[in-house]
Order: structure tokens, then sequence, then C-alpha cells
């Protein structure tokens, strides 16, 4: 008898299959989509959009493609509108994330929307061939976002928040953030207070950023509570006890998020007191944790 009050389900005949599908819609499900991953491209836009769509040896892709503007090659213009590039449906997995953590999830491309901005950064290595990378030897040419290309990503953003509300303010993330000791994009520049000013991302709040600093003007926590709170905030650094290239490595990309006037990968007072601000707004619960050096 139950069944008798779906007769308003749709049944679908499969074109030359020879079954019938009888589509009842589970409550049990939610999107697989949690996370949104900015990134920058560090080739232009012709460049860009031949590495993300065609085949090669290391294939990436992003769901999205915003192009620099303005473009001198006007054929990618329709009308005096930048358009954005949909190169991957949101439903299916782009290649853009790589080997990836945040938080407790790893693999970011399995449950992301990955968006490409056109930006010619560069970084190098200045180390010598065969040695160690380190945080400190990583030199980079960052460029600025041009307005009207950051008016279209935010458009884009909160197109993508409106159909996807589970998504965090904090799983709205750079490249840096989720691959910090192989990625340095978006970088800089990239406007992160004005996204969270219009609803997108996490941001720090100035009050508690101003109490936490009183914390730490005199001296900082031991390194293993600095690399404990930014693991709590998300990024991928295990708690070893020691100043090693990868906390440098994590505290860098922190720094190009949050405090982008100086990212030496070395943990300071005013760094440390944005990332407890940003702890105690979105990881409340976790703050206990911290109480030994308040």
């Amino acid at each position: 008898m139950r069944y008798f009050f779906y007769s308003f389900f749709l049944i679908l005949i499969a074109g030359c299959t020879d079954y019938k599908v009888v589509e009842v819609i589970s409550e049990n499900q939610n999107s697989r989509i949690d996370y949104i991953v900015i990134h920058a491209t560090s080739q232009d836009f012709d460049e860009s959009l031949e590495t993300l769509t065609l085949k090669s040896d290391y294939p990436v892709s992003s769901h999205y493609l915003i192009p620099e503007f303005p473009n001198r090659d006007t054929k990618h213009f329709f009308g005096k509108e930048m358009p954005v590039y949909r190169l991957v449906k949101e439903h299916k997995r782009a290649w853009h994330a790589g080997v990836s953590s945040w938080l407790d999830e790893e693999s970011l491309n399995d449950r992301s929307i990955g968006i490409e901005v056109v930006n010619e950064f560069a970084c190098e290595y200045t180390h010598e061939v065969g040695s160690k990378k380190s945080a400190d030897l990583l030199e980079c040419q960052f460029l600025p976002f041009p307005k009207e290309q950051m008016d279209i990503l935010k458009a884009l953003l909160l197109d993508i928040l409106d159909r996807y509300p589970r998504i965090d303010p904090v799983d709205v993330v750079a490249h840096s953030d989720i691959a910090p000791d192989r990625k340095s994009d978006p970088g800089p520049y990239f406007p992160w207070k004005e996204l969270y000013d219009v609803g997108i991302g996490a941001w720090y709040d100035d009050e508690t950023y101003k109490k936490y600093l009183k914390i730490f003007d005199g001296s900082l926590p031991q390194i293993d509570l600095i690399q404990e709170a930014l693991n709590t905030y998300g990024y991928p650094v295990e708690i070893t006890g020691e100043n090693d290239e990868q906390t440098k490595f994590g505290i860098r990309a922190f720094q190009l998020h949050f405090r982008a006037n100086n990212y030496s990968g070395s943990m300071d007072a005013e760094s440390m007191a944005i990332l407890m601000a940003l702890i105690e707004k979105y990881r409340g619960n976790e703050i206990k944790k911290f109480q030994a050096i308040f």
C-alpha cells in the first residue's frame, strides 16, 4: 500500500533499453561538494585553457577558469562582459588539488569545486639541486588581481555558495592552504578580506585578534602548541615539537591567506593572534585545548 503514495514520482523509460527506471528520491543523501579551492594559474589565458582542457602527460583540470581583465585577445569576450569558463561540470571530479589535506579530509579533488584564476605569478626554489626544499629558499614574484576579474569571481562564488549552503566559511580555501609544501597560489595579493566582506570565506574579528595580541606580544607558545593550532584550524601540519620545514611551510601558507604583508614562514605575535582568533570564531569547541597559553 505504501507505494500507492509514490504515484506522483516520474517513471522514466530509458530510450531503447529493456527496462524502466522508477525514481523515488531518498532523503538519505547530501551534496558531495564541501569545499571550494581557489587557484592562480601562473600562465596567461590561452596557456591556462590549453593546460586545463587538453590531454597531457600530467593532466590537470578545474571546474572553472576566470580570465584576466582586460584581455588583449578580445575574441574571448562576449561584448563587454568577461565570461566565466566552465571546464568540468560541478558534479564531476576535476583534477585540481593534487595531494592535499584540510582538517580531516585528504584528496580534496573528491569533494571540492576548483576555480582557476588567470594570474601569471611565478615561484622557484633557489636551493641547490638535490638538496631539501626549504620555505626560506622559495622565491616568488606575485601579481595583483584586477578588480574586474575579482568582481566576476565574487559573483561566481556567491552563486556556488547559494547552491551549496553546506560549505562552511573555513572551507573556502587557497591551493596553498591545502598543499603548503607544494603550492603558493593564489598568493598574497588575493583579496580574502574583500571576499569575506561580501559573505565569502573566513576572516578574523578585530577585537578577538587584539585580545590575543596582548597575550602573545611578550612571548609565543611552544612550537608544539603552534603546530597544534595550525592543525586545529585545518592546515596539514604534523605535531613534531620541532620548527621543521613542514611547519614553516604551514605558517607561510597561513600568512599568505591571513597576514599577507609578511609571509616569511616564521611565527610571530601578530600571526599567532590571528590564528587563535580564527580558531575561537570557527573552531570554538577546540579552544579549550589552548587554555594553558592564555
